[in-house]
């Protein structure tokens, strides 16, 4: 036969269930404090999101902006000198008064070579040595002497004696009047006309001047010019 559990016994096991009820929910309660916690301080994307899921985030990296540079203006083109007698006059001027050649009487031996780009070249004898003869050269609004010139290399043809003149004899403004004269020429018989860019004038026998180039070669015909002693188309 089975003895009833006593009263005191029951009551002590109750207290006991009751006590660790308790603590269960402490526990419990701690635990889901801990979570709301953790879901407080992680990020709001973390919450909805596994971080592999998570989009990829990149930095913008400034490009530097190289530095404003100023537009340089083109430089100007010199005015054509074979078309600029005030140039042309300057240029004369210029090469009287070269030490060594100031206040003499200048002689040119053969040619003057005179170009669109401001270059002149002529050969002048020694005013102290006349047996000697010299290049000068005109570039970017200088003179310079060049070297010594041979006469005798042109023999029997040219020759110091008959192929000289006074430059006092020789019209530096017929250069454009000839360039002109030449252009139109060249104008009227090319489809495709070139610019003169070089005319020159020649000492033949006598002292006479003979300005070239003389001939322009057409798309259909060749022909010649003739010019006077100042250019002027004959």
């Amino acid at each position: 036969m089975k003895r009833p559990v006593s009263t005191p016994l029951v009551f002590a096991g109750v207290v006991l269930a009751l006590a660790g009820v308790a603590t269960a929910g402490g526990a419990l309660q701690t635990v889901d404090a801990t979570l709301r916690g953790a879901a407080s301080t992680a990020p709001a994307d973390a919450t909805q999101q596994h971080p592999w899921e998570q989009p990829l985030r990149t930095t913008a990296i400034a490009t530097p902006r190289a530095a404003f540079e100023p537009m340089q203006a083109p430089g100007r083109t010199r005015p054509n000198l074979l078309l600029d007698a005030e140039r042309l006059q300057a240029a004369r001027q210029a090469l009287e008064a070269m030490p060594g050649l100031a206040g003499e009487r200048l002689v040119v031996f053969h040619s003057i070579h005179f170009h669109d780009d401001g270059r002149i070249d002529i050969d002048l004898v020694d005013p102290q040595q006349p047996g000697h003869v010299d290049g000068y050269h005109y570039q970017r609004g200088q003179w310079r002497k060049g070297d010594a010139v041979n006469p005798q290399q042109f023999a029997p043809t040219i020759s110091l004696r008959r192929s000289s003149t006074a430059l006092a004899n020789i019209d530096f403004d017929a250069v454009p009047r000839v360039t002109q004269a030449l252009q139109q020429q060249r104008n009227a018989l090319m489809r495709t006309p070139a610019q003169v860019g070089h005319v020159y004038v020649v000492i033949r026998k006598g002292g006479k001047l003979v300005w070239l180039p003389d001939e322009v070669a057409g798309d259909r015909q060749t022909v010649r010019l003739r010019y006077d002693a100042r250019g002027n188309l004959q």
